[in-house]
């Protein structure tokens, strides 16, 4: 699926201020339109844990293609202990596709 008639909106103040950003134009857009929109967050795996450990993620959605790159960032470094929820599994020629709800951790 390829997204078209996207409106990009560049943030600088950090990852929990370009969340909170895109989860405003989102709700904007939702109630104009009628319908609900989700925030995607696309990225390597400093961005994705940076997020996940901010507790910014709902659900992670990871695309696995069998391609040896020799180097990368970890998606998980250790930080604090989170549970996901296998929801979906995908397999086609070129990749695995997996869906995973994030847990909150209960205080």
């Amino acid at each position: 699926m390829r997204l078209t008639g996207l409106d990009w909106t560049f943030v600088t103040t950090g990852l929990p201020d370009a969340v909170a950003a895109a989860r405003e134009r989102a709700e904007t857009a939702s109630s104009a339109g009628g319908k609900d929109l989700d925030v995607v967050l696309m990225g390597g795996g400093a961005t994705v844990g940076s997020a996940l450990d901010a507790g910014l993620v709902d659900t992670l959605s990871l695309h696995l293609a069998p391609v040896v790159l020799g180097a990368g960032a970890p998606l998980f470094t250790g930080g604090a202990p989170r549970t996901l929820v296998q929801r979906g599994v995908t397999a086609t020629s070129t990749a695995t596709h997996l869906t995973y709800e994030v847990l909150r951790a209960r205080p």
